[in-house]
């Protein structure tokens, strides 16, 4: 990871490591400093096809749970025909372990598809502004055309007055939609790094019992008719497994609260206020202009 601090790259390859943009967009033009960057693509939105990828991620996660749930089961039906108790208990036990692993997985999936919700209010604001974002479009279209007319006359300078209008509109809308994107996309990832952190945290629990299960197969090496020694561990074994369902129920985040480092209350209000705001500057920006006319 130290390697590539960023993914955006202009000449990455497959075989090439990744390197940062100094300032630059994908094309190579650096943006201008005082204009916000697009975020709508006429054509193929980006967001779209990022929401669009989150479906092969949640189908291999859950492909992974099931798979995982099935070994668990063909663990236990096989180990009961060896003929060793002690095989068969710990792994028994094991897939009992495994199975509660896939439960962990198909929950990260809801997680990830959680994500997938919060990213498509991004997208249906996108969507709700891109009718005004066409109309300004086509009016500029219009007054270009009536401006090389000398009779255009009073058609210009309507056309004029209801182009400041929709960029007036626009402006709005393009702050909104940035103000939803940075609080939308926080509660995104927050969503994706809490259920992260569950999984790890509770698959740690289980590689911890699993280790202590793990030791009541003993590596006695069994030479040609001898005997196995009966095996004792089934009572302690089943304990551990009280012992994982316990701690696994009494989970509880051991780091990193996200409700500590920003309060949902203040990113609203926040969004609501800057909202305000860049709708109060583009009135009085139209009333200026439509006042000079």
């Amino acid at each position: 990871m130290h390697r590539a601090i960023s993914l955006r790259s202009r000449h990455s390859t497959d075989d090439s490591p990744l390197s940062p943009l100094s300032a630059t967009t994908l094309s190579g033009r650096p943006p201008s400093p005082r204009k916000f960057l697009p975020i709508l693509s006429p054509v193929h939105p980006p967001l779209a096809r990022l929401i669009k990828s989150l479906n092969p991620l949640l189908s291999h996660h859950r492909s992974a749970a099931s798979s995982t749930r099935t070994t668990a089961h063909l663990l236990s039906s096989w180990s009961a025909q060896t003929g060793d108790d002690a095989v068969s208990d710990v792994a028994d036990k094991f897939g009992v372990l495994l199975a509660e692993m896939a439960n962990l997985e198909e929950s990260y999936s809801e997680g990830i598809d959680d994500v997938k919700m919060v990213l498509k209010t991004i997208q249906d604001v996108e969507n709700s502004i891109r009718p005004a974002k066409t109309h300004q479009t086509k009016l500029r279209d219009q007054v270009n055309k009536a401006s090389i007319k000398p009779e255009a006359g009073r058609k210009l300078e309507q056309l004029e007055r209801e182009l400041v209008r929709a960029d007036a509109e626009v402006l709005v809308a393009d702050a909104q939609l940035l103000n939803v994107t940075r609080e939308r996309l926080r509660v995104a990832w927050r969503v994706q790094l809490d259920a992260l952190q569950e999984r790890c945290e509770k698959e740690l629990v289980l590689v911890k019992y699993g280790r202590e299960i793990l030791r009541f197969l003993d590596g006695e090496i069994i030479v040609p008719g001898q005997n196995l020694r009966a095996y004792r561990g089934e009572a302690k074994t089943r304990d551990i497994l009280g012992m994982v369902e316990d701690e696994l129920r009494g989970w509880s985040p051991g780091w990193g609260n996200t409700e500590e480092l920003c309060d949902d209350e203040n990113v609203n209000g926040d969004v609501s206020v800057a909202t305000a705001a860049a709708a109060a500057a583009a009135s009085a920006t139209a009333s200026m202009v439509l006042a000079r006319k």
